[in-house]
């Protein structure tokens, strides 16, 4: 019987210079870390393989640039708190990190999705460039970066957001004395990409949905839901407009009520012409009375509610007697570790909406996906069709931002005209 052949491994000599935790060792010839990084459980043995190898280093040096590189994108990616001096591209990616985390905040205090923005536009440059020192960074490592967005199958005008997200960062370090205004001045000359004259594929134009479609939905949809799509097919607001609706934002004094969001897209602005403000016309009301009846402060429509509502659906559809299986009621959970909220956001009333789509799928019906901002623009073809562009904007919430307060409140005229006769 043969002998087994040994597993090579040797403890790198040179390692004891690096002031990298763990121990980098020699497994069959090639360079390998084990290591418990900050917020692991455990150690764990990792293949040092450069960007683009398939296998790990055979060269000393280079396993240790490329163990760095591992530590700082862990750093990132667990959004690790900025120690020491800010000289690599690492470094000063968590640095803005932590600024970007304070930063950008709603009017509540509660973070909003910048930040996570921000992460995935930052993601590459610290794959790619974690340990190459800031001043050595320009434009055409910036070109990289673009050309690693494109490889990994990102539309065009998501990676021209990006890029600008990279360049924000190196303005914001600008500021802030930790680089200079030279390498600034070099990024900006990376002009973004421009249709047809890239390898970066274009992303889907959103095109209004058919409302046929939506009202083919709504009987596989909750009460509670299919008064959030209709209300915002009628009115033209925004998902995250919808969700955070309250009785005590509405104002029912006129003919046509005006709701006041809480929360809008331009309120970090600051101007009083961009106030966002929702006409809802009488059929927009007599959908929405219903949900009226409640604390002032409290939300309209709640996933709790709409949990009630479907689960009386079904009991309703029982086939079952009560006398033979689960009674109602019997298989619940006391404590569920996911409870329904108080709120929808933006994501679960999208996913509620597919669940819906789906079910109408299974039920045989011809019914293409659609989504919640669909809606949005079916409400503005048919607003512009009718009233023109300048009203369609106005319903919509789009007021020019060097409008005065007189141009604000005559488009407000041509939003409550248009949900006099739509909404």
């Amino acid at each position: 019987m043969a002998a087994t052949k040994k597993r090579t491994v040797k403890s790198s000599k040179k390692n004891n210079q690096s002031v990298l935790p763990g121990s980098i060792y020699l497994n069959k010839n090639r360079y390998w870390w084990k290591v418990q990084l900050p917020g692991e459980p455990s150690i764990k043995a990792r293949p040092l393989r450069p960007i683009g190898a398939r296998y790990a280093t055979t060269d000393n040096s280079t396993a240790i640039e490329v163990a760095r590189a591992l530590l700082e994108k862990h750093l990132f990616e667990t959004s690790q708190n900025c120690q020491g001096e800010i000289v690599n591209i690492a470094s000063l990616v968590r640095a803005y990190m932590e600024y970007a985390n304070e930063y950008y905040v709603d009017s509540e205090g509660n973070p909003t999705s910048e930040p996570v923005s921000i992460k995935y536009a930052l993601k590459p440059l610290v794959e790619l460039f974690a340990n190459l020192l800031i001043e050595e960074f320009g434009p055409l490592r910036l070109k990289e970066v673009r050309q690693r967005m494109i490889e990994s199958g990102s539309c065009r005008k998501l990676i021209n957001k990006r890029i600008s997200i990279i360049r924000r960062m190196f303005k914001w370090a600008v500021s802030d004395q930790i680089v200079s205004p030279v390498i600034l001045h070099g990024l900006q000359a990376v002009v973004g990409l421009k249709r047809g004259r890239s390898k970066a594929k274009e992303s889907k134009r959103v095109l209004p949905v058919d409302e046929k479609y939506v009202y083919m939905v709504l009987p596989f949809t909750t009460k509670v839901l299919a008064a959030m799509v209709e209300l915002q097919l009628l009115t033209g607001m925004r998902p995250g407009e919808v969700v955070i609706l309250r009785p005590c934002d509405i104002d029912r004094s006129g003919a046509i009520w005006h709701y006041y969001p809480y929360k809008y897209k331009t309120q970090h602005l600051e101007d009083p012409t961009l106030r966002r403000i929702i006409s809802i016309g009488p059929k927009g009301q007599e959908i929405l009375r219903p949900f009226l009846l409640r604390q002032e402060d409290a939300y309209c429509f709640t996933p709790e509610e709409s949990e009630r509502d479907r689960r009386a659906t079904q009991f309703k559809l029982r086939k079952t007697p009560l006398s033979c299986g689960n009674k109602p009621g019997s298989n619940k959970k006391e404590d569920p570790s996911r409870k329904p909220g108080i709120a929808y956001d933006s994501t679960s009333y999208g996913k509620a909406i597919l669940y819906a789509i789906k079910a109408a799928q299974r039920a045989g019906l011809d019914i293409p996906h659609w989504t919640a901002y669909q809606l949005r623009h079916t409400t503005a073809t048919k607003v512009r069709k009718e009233f023109g562009y300048e009203s369609a904007g106005a319903a919509l919430g789009h007021t020019n931002m060097s409008a005065t307060a007189i141009y604000a409140e005559r488009n407000q005229g041509l939003a409550d005209e248009a949900a006099l006769k739509f909404g």
